[in-house]
């Protein structure tokens, strides 16, 4: 998050975490997909320390399982952990659109803007990382104008406990989604708390009964899946 004293410095650790994790979310590692760290170190271009380092701090929070000693994958679905992550995002980030709603200045309303424009952009061309990347800023430029920066860290690390590419994928989904930051940016730039709050909490809503429909259409077509689920 960006602050009035400049960008803050970030070690080779915190580089490494970041881009795995963008790795993660824009979709070029999916769910199931076994990774080894050769292979990560050559993808992502970074040194095998930091990447070892991202590697542990991405199991620590499960968005990475070890399958060996050499070797991860990323975590599959589980649909009672992602009910538990949306209930806390819920908590979170409608209390973060109040504060920042309330807060919001003329400048913050432009760059959302801007950011909605770069949304819709990439969702006609089907750039799904470019249409991540503006969602995330979206929210985080409301978030931030709050001035509740434990908020704003705790929001982060439940948005780093599920690959969003997953939902992205969905069919269907990122136009949704777009409608959905519309009727958000509506609310903000109305200086409405409550319309922005409700806007969130339908968002988040709308995307956990899209994963929930995606998890069982998967598993009705995969019965080896839903039995190792049982």
């Amino acid at each position: 998050m960006a602050n009035s004293q400049g960008p803050r410095f970030r070690t080779k650790r915190e580089v490494a975490i970041d881009t795995l994790r963008e790795a993660i979310s824009s979709g070029r590692y999916v769910s199931g997909q076994s990774l080894r760290q050769i292979q990560l170190v050559q993808d992502l271009g970074l040194g095998s320390t930091p990447v070892r380092e991202a590697v542990l701090e991405l199991l620590g929070r499960g968005v990475l399982v070890q399958e060996s000693h050499r070797t991860v994958r990323v975590a599959e679905l589980d649909l009672n952990r992602l009910r538990n992550i949306y209930r806390v995002r819920a908590l979170l980030e409608t209390e973060a659109a109040r504060l920042g709603t309330a807060k919001i200045t003329d400048q913050a309303i432009g760059q959302m803007k801007q950011l909605l424009q770069r949304m819709g952009g990439a969702t006609r061309t089907g750039d799904i990382p470019s249409a991540v990347r503006a969602d995330h800023e979206f929210r985080h430029i409301l978030y931030a104008v709050g001035g509740n920066s434990i908020l704003v860290d705790l929001i982060d690390q439940t948005w780093n406990l599920f690959p969003g590419s997953i939902l992205w994928n969905i069919p269907g989904r990122i136009k949704q989604s777009l409608k959905e930051h519309r009727n958000i940016f509506d609310a903000v730039s109305r200086r409405d708390p409550t319309a922005a709050a409700y806007a969130v909490e339908n968002h988040l809503l709308s995307a956990l009964a899209a994963l929930e429909a995606h998890v069982a259409s998967f598993t009705k077509r995969s019965p080896a899946s839903a039995r190792s689920q049982s």
